[in-house]
Formats: C-alpha cells, structure tokens, sequence
C-alpha cells in the first residue's frame, strides 16, 4: 500500500498544514515547469500531479484521512521487514548487466517455458555462464532489506513512477556505490531529470 504522505514529500501522519503546504509546493512547482507535450517528462509529470492530488484529496477530508490511517496501518503490521537474499533479475540490473526491458523480457520467456532466470538470461545472451556463476555467488553472501525503505526510492513508488522492484534495484545500488537514489533512477533512465528536480528539491 502506498503512503500517501510521501506522495506529498512528508513524514506519516504530518499535520493538515504541511499536507496543505506541501501540495501547494508541488503542484505550483509541476505547472511552473511546463514540460513540452508528448515527452516522457511531460507524461511523469502528469502522473506525478494526478498522485498529488489524489493523495491531498484524502489527506485533507477527515473522514477518507482516518481510513487510509487505519488501512495503512494494518497493511504495516502484516509486511514482514528485515533482510532477504536479492533476486537474480535484480542483481542483474543493480550490476548493470542488463536492463530492466532485459529483465521483463527473459522473465516472460521463464514463465512461457517454465525455466530458471539464470538459464533464460544465458540463452538470450544477455549474460555469459560466468557471470551467473559469480551473481549467485553474491546473491548468497548479500542481504538487502525486503522492501523499499529509502525515502526517495519510496516516493517515487509512492507517485508511480516506479516499480517495487525498481525501488529495491535503486536502494542496492545507493548502499553499494554510495550516490543519491535520484542519480541512480536517473542513470537508469527510469524518471527523467527534470522531474527529479522538483521531487528531490
């Protein structure tokens, strides 16, 4: 379930006013940047203020306020937090050995025919044997927390812009190279920049 505080930048349970002033920001921020028609950035953007304003008409309204409270809660008690083993697809695009378009690809290949990731991956050519040999040799000795839990990567899902497993790909590699989540999802080419300005300000 997504927290629609961080939709708006905000901690849980901020008060009305920083909910007020946090959606003014934001969607006075989006409208001063004008993003030209028909770019991906015009598209995020869009998006960006659809989650905006969905999330302030809830947070504002006392009534659908305390409901999503209380869904959002009971959601936080039934997640199971701590650290797991990472996935092999997402080793593969934390590494940068494939794309997340890669990833989706060989995946829907798995499903079809019912193989390993790692045999999909090999056939494709989208990585050598020797590379799955050293990925699931990592994957052993490497936890990472079993959800998103970096403030940045959560808003981005949060506004939609990106998938849980993005977030997870984006929160490994800022524990393992040290940059901002921000650079990581823009190097990615998952959220454009200047959409990144206004989120990450």
């Amino acid at each position: 379930m997504i927290s629609l505080y961080s939709v708006l930048g905000l901690e849980e349970n901020s008060a009305s006013t920083e909910v007020e002033t946090a959606h003014a920001r934001l969607v006075q921020a989006f409208k001063s940047a004008q993003f030209s028609e028909g770019t991906t950035a015009h598209e995020q953007a869009g998006k960006c203020v659809r989650s905006i304003e969905n999330a302030f008409q809830t947070l504002k309204t006392p009534e659908l306020r305390r409901l999503y409270v209380e869904q959002r809660s009971e959601y936080l008690k039934g997640e199971k937090r701590g650290d797991t083993r990472p996935r092999l697809g997402q080793l593969c695009v934390a590494s940068g050995m494939i794309s997340m378009e890669q990833l989706r690809e060989a995946v829907e290949e798995q499903i079809k025919n019912g193989m390993q990731l790692g045999e999909v991956l090999i056939q494709k050519k989208f990585i050598s044997a020797a590379q799955l040999d050293g990925l699931l040799l990592g994957q052993e000795m490497i936890d990472v927390p079993s959800a998103v839990t970096e403030p940045t990567a959560v808003k981005l899902i949060s506004l939609g812009l990106l998938t849980e497993d993005m977030g997870l790909i984006a929160q490994m590699e800022h524990r393992s190279l040290v940059l901002p989540i921000a650079d990581i999802v823009a190097r990615h080419g998952w959220v454009e920049r200047d959409v990144l300005k206004i989120l990450v300000a």
